[in-house]
């Protein structure tokens, strides 16, 4: 008998021993007039209709909590001191949920709750002005398992107002780590009629990337059905747990007139089929019938992404950068029609190692530059969390002020990897549309080199050129503006540039020997030849 088969039957024997043990013991809520916590088992269906030649459709059962935001942040539903079912924590227990995962990030130097990162939304997009009040919400969840956290796709938030429901939050997680949010505000734009089955139904634009097979144009049609009753211990109480569904479609936009949902495209349905209190008896009894539910969401997402990528032969899209968040975000920018539009990100990629350092090494030039031309600049990140970064000259007498907005970190090793600011706004500006600046020539003039070079290129401007095109004729100063840094060093510097050039070629053998195909022209390997394709047209 295998190690493996003899540790899944001593797992067993103890759940159900365990399960045994407590079921004659009261759980936290069985007298409860009105449970203010479900643990539920959902069946969950995707199927893909368009192109015809790629359709596929599966289904999979998984696992889920509905909770009241309010006992749940009170640790009233906390099981046998959290062991069982606990928040707050990731560790020492068998189910549990934190506030880290969900909404924003933490901000530094404190932490926040579901709760608090909920009503800091709400508020920011004004659902909370005029005296409204969020009273309580029913959370729809996947909880860790063992201290594992899965992606966590899809999280649900039921609003209540008055003891109505107001709201629905949609917060959807991606497998980049990345979070976008759609608020949802019943009898606001809703559709008139609702499917048979369903209390609420909404279509609004996509705005969010999640799946490697789609781009993010198309109509998302988001149908509800209610919980049955109100979070609240005051609420009137009905007999029938609750057990709230959502589907999905995502309709594409008809070839005619793109403002229009087209045909459909893809659907999903989360179902419950089974709600139950939660206890302490439910909690052990759902974990024996699926035990692994909770374990298995991301490996199915693999599984399911190579059948669609290898047998149904659809091409990869690579991750665009999210939208921003601020409402006129760029706006002095003038940004054509085709630049980012307002979209509802609520947590983004943190930067990496290398983006760190160079983001550090244009800090370090800016603070001497500002004061030697006496121009303020002003970085605007369009993740809200970073929000904006002003170099401001010690004294000057100019009203000079260079604004760059940035959709990703990736904005800095732009300007660490390109060998000018003219080859950078080339790139990251007008081939990637990663940056935006308030002023083309005075970009230029910020960040150009000294007028006294040396005679040669040195050996990190050599390093710089290697990727570039002949076509592109950009004249290429013999020294980088980060290189004059009196503080930093050439190795470090040096081996920052190779590094990040040698990953590109990573990347693109592994997208090779794996027999990987993108969609043509999205290819992170060929950005210069984009660049070079960009140069030509102007």
């Amino acid at each position: 008998m295998s190690a493996f088969l003899l540790l899944d039957i001593s797992f067993s024997i103890i759940c159900v021993g365990i399960s045994a043990i407590l079921y004659s013991k009261r759980s936290s809520q069985k007298d409860n007039i009105c449970p203010q916590g479900y643990i539920l088992e959902n069946q969950v269906t995707h199927a893909r209709l368009l192109p015809l030649e790629s359709s596929h459709a599966f289904t999979y059962p998984t696992v889920s909590l509905l909770l009241s935001l309010d006992a749940l942040e009170a640790h009233s539903l906390d099981i046998y001191r959290g062991w069982a079912f606990g928040y707050g924590g990731l560790w020492g227990r068998l189910l549990g949920l934190r506030s880290d995962p969900y909404l924003t990030a933490q901000r530094p130097g404190g932490h926040q709750t579901i709760r608090g990162k909920l009503e800091a939304l709400l508020s920011e997009r004004r659902f909370l002005d005029g005296g409204n009040i969020l009273q309580d919400a029913w959370m729809m969840t996947m909880p860790s398992f063992m201290g594992f956290e899965g992606i966590n796709p899809l999280t649900v938030y039921f609003c209540y107002k008055s003891g109505q429901l107001w709201l629905v939050v949609l917060e959807i997680h991606n497998t980049f780590g990345e979070t976008h949010v759609h608020v949802l505000e019943i009898g606001t734009n809703e559709d008139e009629n609702p499917p048979r089955g369903y209390d609420h139904q909404w279509t609004f634009l996509r705005e969010f990337h999640v799946s490697p097979f789609n781009d993010r144009s198309g109509y998302y049609v988001i149908s509800i059905k209610s919980p049955t009753h109100a979070p609240m211990k005051s609420a009137e109480y009905d007999l029938t747990p609750p057990r709230p569904t959502v589907r999905i479609h995502l309709r594409a936009p008809l070839l005619s007139d793109a403002t229009i949902p087209g045909d459909l495209k893809l659907t999903a349905l989360l179902r419950p089929t089974v709600a139950r209190p939660l206890g302490a008896t439910s909690l052990f009894l759902v974990i024996i019938r699926i035990p692994f539910a909770l374990l298995l969401s991301f490996p199915r997402i693999l599984a399911e992404a190579w059948k669609l990528h290898y047998r149904k032969r659809l091409d990869v899209y690579i991750r665009p950068e999210p939208f921003p968040v601020v409402q006129n975000w760029a706006a002095e920018a003038n940004i054509s029609s085709g630049g980012p539009r307002l979209g509802g990100g609520v947590k983004w990629i943190s930067e990496g190692l290398l983006e760190g350092y160079a983001r550090r090494s244009l800090e370090r030039f800016l603070d001497r530059r500002v004061n030697e031309t006496g121009v303020t600049v002003t970085l605007v990140a369009a993740d809200s969390a970073i929000g904006s970064n002003i170099f401001t000259p010690v004294s000057h007498d100019r009203t000079l002020h260079l604004k760059v907005w940035y959709l990703s970190p990736r904005f800095f090793t732009i300007m660490f990897l390109c060998p000018s600011a003219a080859h950078a706004l080339l790139l990251g500006s007008d081939s990637e549309g990663l940056f935006f600046t308030s002023d083309r020539e005075l970009f230029l003039s910020t960040f150009s080199a000294k007028t006294t070079f040396p005679s040669r290129l040195g050996f990190r401007q050599r390093f710089r050129t290697l990727p570039i095109p002949d076509a592109i004729t950009l004249a290429i100063p013999t020294r980088h503006i980060f290189d004059d840094n009196p503080h930093g060093s050439i190795a470090v510097s040096g081996a920052t540039i190779w590094i990040h050039f040698a990953l590109e070629l990573l990347e693109a053998y592994v997208f090779r020997i794996a027999r990987a195909r993108t969609v043509q022209g999205q290819e992170p390997w060929k950005q210069w030849e984009r660049a070079g394709a960009k140069f030509r047209e102007n």
